[in-house]
């Protein structure tokens, strides 16, 4: 059962970086799964591949990410038995903290070509979620009028999230079947939006984002890897 709900947990989380849903741990679950973002990606068979990481490099940022993943187990632990009001409190402070301690641990472990794809590969999972950054506001040099317009973009898509997450909450862990199902549901929504944000966009900012993504890269979620991993 822990396993399972690891494994959904990080399938929540790899589709939710992309809609600033990811405020919210997924239907309450708890587990490391959750540090998935950013450098956790990096347990991402397909991420490994696209980075071209050798076995050497692999096994580092495994060992990494799994001295985190221990370091942090009880937060996230006490983060399943907290309220949802309490969730959404602490659940984005926690993530940067893992995430801020992931990048230090696979700091040195990457050469620079590869820092940079993983960087990319982010913003592609994160989607609109992005655009709330400042370091991608002051890139692409977006004005508040334009903040506002995608901050309702995003909104909206959260409550589409949020709806489709209340019947997958309960009950035990879900099918691995629809979890995939529930995730390219969730990727659908999430083009829908970046296409309004796109409508937003000027040309010369749209140029500017999509070098900052580099190619287009699919990250697909590994139910069975994930529970050979526990």
């Amino acid at each position: 059962m822990r396993m399972l709900c690891k494994a959904a947990l990080t399938l929540g989380v790899a589709v939710l970086l992309a809609v600033p849903a990811l405020a919210q741990p997924p239907g309450g679950r708890g587990g490391f799964g959750a540090g998935f973002g950013g450098p956790g990606m990096l347990r991402n068979e397909g991420v490994q591949k696209e980075l071209k990481l050798s076995e050497d490099q692999v096994k580092k940022v495994t060992e990494a990410l799994q001295k985190n993943q221990e370091k942090y187990r009880d937060d996230f632990a006490a983060l399943r038995d907290a309220t949802p009001e309490e969730q959404r409190e602490k659940f984005p402070p926690l993530m940067k903290k893992v995430n801020e301690d992931n990048e230090k641990a696979v700091a040195g472990i990457l050469d620079a070509d590869q820092t940079k794809r993983l960087k990319q590969i982010e913003l592609q999972v994160q989607g609109v979620r992005a655009f709330s950054n400042e370091d991608v506001q002051k890139k692409l040099n977006l004005t508040d009028a334009q903040k506002d317009d995608i901050k309702l973009i995003a909104e909206e898509l959260q409550k589409e999230m949020r709806s489709m997450r209340q019947g997958f909450g309960g009950g035990g862990a879900p099918d691995p079947e629809a979890i995939q199902k529930m995730q390219k549901k969730m990727q659908e929504l999430n083009k829908e939006s970046m296409e309004k944000v796109s409508a937003v966009l000027k040309e010369d900012q749209k140029k500017t984002w999509k070098e900052m993504n580099g190619a287009h890269f699919e990250l697909k979620f590994e139910p069975q890897r994930r529970r050979q991993d526990r």
